[in-house]
């Protein structure tokens, strides 16, 4: 894959990238490069693309990307505070390559090689690496690369606390005007989630016809734009139900549903649980 959606800018003396970003949103749209990237939200909330996967994201979010696989963040247009996040971005070799034959590390490396699809990391391992990240910012040099080791040892010390993202058979297949495209078209998706979505829009937006269009989404995400779309409208669903007091049949309308019952149908394929159920998940006991 040549082609860079975002040049990775190296310092003098520098093996990996380490950014902090302290942004109204965040603005990188759909993109990909060939480094692996661990991304750490200190602050924001909203939805986290990854491959094929949708997902909401909070505080505190950790995800290990692999080389290549398409990401991209939108930040909730209701949450009004600054958005935070730390990023460290490195060729696979800068672990791996360092590390090889090393038995103490073996489980970095492995860590690095799986995350191909996307890694989420919860739990206290997913804490202290967060912890550690932030601190990355005062040291320079060699102490900072030590400091990314032990982050990815103490997250490779935790396999239980992560789980893959995008799906086994995802398998991304972009060049840079493929990632223009999609970019193009989660953008107009996210704009108007609440609105009628026009897959002919869609397919203009993405410069090709309705049809060379279906047949581009589906080969590029996995799954068709009308799944991809509820999706996202049941994502942003999930956040009003958490966050809002509305009754299910007013966010269901007010997420792009013109039938409620299609949209417990849908939410609850998705999730696994009624509206109401996964509502009272998030509710304080009494």
């Amino acid at each position: 894959m040549r082609a860079l959606y975002e040049k990775i800018p190296l310092g003098p003396g520098e093996s990996f990238c380490y950014r902090n970003f302290r942004v109204p949103r965040f603005e990188m749209p759909w993109h990909f490069h060939p480094e692996c990237e661990l991304t750490l939200i200190v602050r924001g909330r909203g939805m986290r693309y990854v491959g094929d996967s949708i997902e909401r994201f909070e505080d505190g979010d950790l995800v290990l990307l692999g080389s290549n696989l398409p990401h991209y963040w939108w930040k909730d247009a209701g949450d009004g505070r600054r958005a935070h996040s730390i990023v460290i971005q490195f060729e696979a070799g800068v672990i791996g390559g360092l590390l090889t034959g090393l038995p103490e590390v073996a489980a970095i490396s492995r860590l690095v090689s799986l995350s191909g699809r996307g890694l989420k990391f919860s739990g206290p391992a997913a804490a202290q690496a967060g912890r550690e990240m932030i601190r990355m910012a005062e040291r320079t040099g060699w102490r900072r690369l030590c400091l990314l080791i032990e982050i990815f040892g103490s997250l490779a010390e935790a396999p239980a606390e992560c789980r893959p993202l995008a799906s086994a058979g995802y398998a991304p297949v972009l060049d840079a005007r493929d990632g223009k495209r999609l970019g193009a078209v989660c953008k107009y998706v996210n704009d108007m989630y609440a609105e009628s979505i026009r897959h002919v829009h869609a397919a203009r937006l993405a410069g090709l016809s309705p049809a060379a269009f279906s047949r581009f989404f589906h080969k590029r995400m996995g799954k068709t734009f009308e799944a991809y779309v509820i999706e996202v409208r049941i994502g942003h669903a999930c956040r009003r139900l958490i966050e809002e007091d509305a009754t299910v049949a007013e966010i269901a309308y007010a997420t792009g549903f013109n039938n409620l019952s299609n949209f417990n149908r849908r939410f609850r394929k998705l999730k696994g649980l009624p509206p109401q159920e996964y509502r009272r998940g998030y509710q304080a006991p009494d």
